[in-house]
């Protein structure tokens, strides 16, 4: 396969966005990502088939999870041991390769086989023999269904037994294969507890009478001569947000009613439906509204922040310097690194602390960032407590972050415990006058993240700098730190997160000064 490949994650990948260099009369298959593409918006499939070129590139985040998805998709593939894997193949000799082994006497276990019928296309993680005639299908995810199983995994799975067995191949079973959230690394990972296997066969059979509809109508979308014209909805950020989705959204007005505040997104669009798109067309005396809503409407028609003099004095008054500004970074993979963890557990490897005397002061900087592969969570929290006084104020945003933070690592390091204690009955949150809406200015277009409230109450924020945001930082730090970048490249990348961290703690003693500022003001003092 030529360097034209080369950015491609995946076989499946390739064959759905340059069908045109393999498929005779471009060919436009619709697979199995597709059919769930078309599940959430019919516009989203026609660019994917017709203009894949003017789809955004993935953002660093996804790129992230389809690198996840192919180490626990080669760690799946243990599970079900003695098999063969031909997804390093190209379309036809994927196609070829996967015929004639499923007509092999001696089966055994196909991971990444490719299997076409028609215009129907799709490739299963694992096909395991279950007798001289059937198989069983297993789709991986990564995953720990942790709550329930999403419905779109139902759909994925679905389609691709309809279209295997409109190829003739007989399915027995259905089965998901995802993380188990109970598993705790011991040693290498045990394929047989790191995994949890279900069986769906009943309600993935159940939804096979309306895929000969859907798959009609969907071929239909991709041949069309034009786009389908499709209305913003809920489904441009279900089951997954839409890469199209800021292009679909330019339309609205800068303060638009999608922005009130912590409404449930169909009472949004309860309110889009009946023609309303301006925040300030907002029905005021609908009971949706609330008085947040109302307070968010006036500061975009007056111009002016809404500011409770009381609420901000109130908040101030509960801080006592020195206040250590503290704010913590942490990674989490699916595959757990250490002994002891499980997967997706937040591992802090990284805090900024700036602590400031009195009101005003000059502000001493204090910071942690571990930059070897091994676990980071003993010397982060003993280097911690180095910089934390015994008295004063330790001041976070959204602090039950650093508070469960805190607490696991207490449970870990035992010897900690009472310190921990003594710390968190310390902390103050500087989200409360915010999500309390003590101070909001329309520029926050009602978010109370700091991201946002940074730039609104001082003027200064994270634009235009290389790490801006904590899922952002964690990727990054886990891809330099754990992966086979060049030390120049870890360097620069530790560098951004040294910048990004230090903004976080500086940023708060910005608000609160300004905070301050604005009571002296509003107050008459």
């Amino acid at each position: 396969m030529d360097d034209s490949f080369k950015n491609y994650d995946s076989l499946e990948q390739i064959i759905e966005d340059r069908q045109d260099l393999f498929v005779p009369q471009r060919k436009k298959y619709l697979t199995k990502s597709k059919y769930i593409n078309a599940l959430q918006c019919h516009k989203y499939l026609w660019m994917r088939c017709n203009r894949p070129e003017d789809i955004p590139e993935p953002s660093k985040s996804l790129q992230h999870i389809f690198s996840v998805g192919k180490e626990v998709g080669r760690l799946a593939q243990q599970r079900f041991p003695g098999g063969i894997n031909i997804s390093e193949e190209d379309f036809f000799e994927n196609l070829k390769t996967t015929e004639a082994l499923l007509k092999q006497p001696d089966r055994k276990p196909l991971y990444e086989a490719g299997i076409s019928s028609g215009r129907l296309y799709a490739r299963a993680d694992v096909l395991c023999p279950v007798d001289n005639e059937a198989w069983d299908l297993i789709e991986v995810k990564c995953s720990t269904c942790s709550k329930e199983i999403k419905d779109v995994y139902y759909h994925d799975i679905a389609f691709q037994k309809y279209c295997y067995e409109k190829s003739g191949l007989k399915i027995r079973k259905c089965l998901l294969l995802h993380i188990s959230k109970e598993y705790i690394r011991d040693g290498e990972i045990d394929v047989n507890d790191f995994f949890t296997l279900q069986d769906l066969t009943e309600p993935v059979g159940n939804l096979q009478e309306g895929i000969d509809e859907n798959v009609e109508g969907f071929l239909k979308i991709i041949d069309m001569a034009a786009l389908p014209n499709c209305s913003i909805h809920e489904g441009c950020r279900k089951p997954y947000e839409c890469p199209l989705i800021e292009e679909c959204w330019k339309f609205l007005p800068p303060f638009n009613i999608f922005q009130l505040y912590g409404m449930r997104w169909k009472s949004r669009f309860d309110f889009f439906d009946k023609g309303l798109r301006d925040i300030k067309d907002a029905p005021k005396d609908d009971k949706k509204i609330k008085e947040k809503h109302l307070m968010q409407i006036e500061s975009v028609e007056t111009g002016e922040p809404h500011i409770e003099s009381l609420g901000i004095s109130d908040f101030l008054k509960d801080l006592q310097y020195p206040i250590y500004y503290m704010d913590f970074e942490t990674m989490f993979e699916a595959i757990p690194p250490f002994n002891g963890t499980k997967p997706y557990q937040q591992i802090p490897f990284q805090f900024s602390v700036h602590v400031q005397d009195n009101p005003g002061g000059d502000l001493k900087h204090f910071s942690f960032l571990w930059k070897e592969s091994s676990d980071p969570r003993e010397s982060f929290i003993r280097e911690l407590k180095d910089c934390l006084g015994g008295q004063g104020s330790i001041v976070a945003y959204y602090y039950s972050f650093e508070k469960s933070r805190l607490t696991e690592l207490a449970e870990l390091f035992p010897k900690y415990k009472d310190w921990v204690d003594s710390i968190l009955n310390r902390m103050i949150d500087l989200l409360g006058p915010f999500k309390n809406f003590h101070y909001y200015h329309a520029s926050q277009k009602g978010s109370a993240s700091i991201k946002k409230v940074l730039p609104a109450i001082t003027g200064k924020g994270y634009e235009g700098m290389e790490i801006s945001g904590g899922g952002e930082a964690s990727l990054e730090y886990a891809r330099v730190t754990n992966g086979d970048a060049s030390e120049d490249e870890k360097n620069a990348v530790y560098s951004a997160l040294e910048k990004y961290c230090t903004l976080d703690t500086e940023g708060m003693a910005w608000i609160v000064e300004k905070l301050r500022k604005l009571s002296k003001e509003t107050s008459g003092g």
